[in-house]
């Protein structure tokens, strides 16, 4: 089977089975040589230097890459908070509802 297959089977995959897929990946590349890393990265420029060569892929300027990464961290830093909150919460409200058991 090639990469093309298994990238795309991989994308049907529902979200939590990608995210354990990926984890698992990444994982893997701990066990590359410091050469194997550099042959890994050397291949990754010289394929993403051929898809913009080819024309096959949107060269996006900096300041938009930036003005994104930037929304994208502030959504993740508000979503976090409001996890933390809502975490919080459901602690003293359960924490309330076991002392009121016991008392």
């Amino acid at each position: 089977m090639d990469t093309a297959t298994i990238e795309r089977e991989a994308l049907h995959l529902p979200v939590s089975e990608r995210a354990k897929l990926a984890h698992k990946l990444l994982l893997s590349l701990d066990d590359l040589s410091e050469s194997e890393v550099e042959a890994a990265w050397f291949d990754e420029a010289e394929r993403r230097a051929r898809e913009i060569d080819q024309g096959l892929v949107r060269l996006i300027p900096a300041e938009e890459v930036s003005r994104k990464a930037r929304d994208l961290l502030r959504w993740v830093t508000i979503f976090t908070r409001a996890l933390k909150l809502n975490t919080l919460k459901q602690s003293r409200s359960r924490s309330s509802h076991d002392s009121r058991r016991f008392t």
